[in-house]
């Protein structure tokens, strides 16, 4: 992924990992089936990520400012550029890109009703803590793909005073 997915290549991928490239081709017989394989890995670990954080729900009390972390330590993983690179490079219709597309909803999909479920068990309407969770999410997003974590001190500002803001709504305050 140094290069962006456009000019990966199999060969490489297997060099770099010291493995033969009839090894790589037996498992992965197509740079498309190499990068399905790596984007499930990565949503998985996702996954797996957001289900630890949720964990920690229960032991601290400041639920937003935990979806904010952890949302904020998703997009600012290495990881997230390799998803990033990938589908701006798949944006045209394909069958790859359909199953990109798939796979990214699918884990973003199950780690918002993670969140989501979180917040309704401290009694907000299931409706709206969606919302709240997209809010979140989607800033962090946005945030990590417009400035590249430049101003770290920045963003971190902006996400708590977006959760500030959440948290001072009606129906919210409890939320702390």
């Amino acid at each position: 992924a140094e290069e962006g997915y456009a000019a990966l290549r199999v060969a490489t991928v297997a060099q770099k990992a010291g493995v033969s490239l009839g090894g790589m081709l037996h498992h992965f017989p197509t740079k498309e089936a190499m990068v399905l394989a790596v984007i499930e890995r990565l949503s998985a670990r996702v996954a797996r990520l957001a289900e630890q954080d949720a964990m920690k729900e229960s032991k601290r009390g400041d639920i937003l400012k935990l979806i904010a972390e952890s949302a904020t330590r998703f997009y600012a993983a290495p990881e997230f550029l390799v998803y990033l690179d990938i589908f701006l490079s798949l944006r045209r219709k394909s069958v790859m890109a359909e199953t990109l597309v798939e796979a990214m909803t699918s884990q973003r999909v199950s780690t918002e009703k993670l969140w989501a479920s979180r917040l309704t068990s401290r009694g907000l309407d299931p409706d709206r803590a969606l919302q709240i969770v997209r809010c979140i999410w989607g800033l962090a997003r946005g945030l990590a793909i417009s400035s590249e974590q430049q101003s770290k001190a920045m963003y971190r500002k902006t996400m708590d005073y977006t959760v500030a803001l959440l948290r001072s709504e009606e129906h919210t305050s409890e939320l702390q």
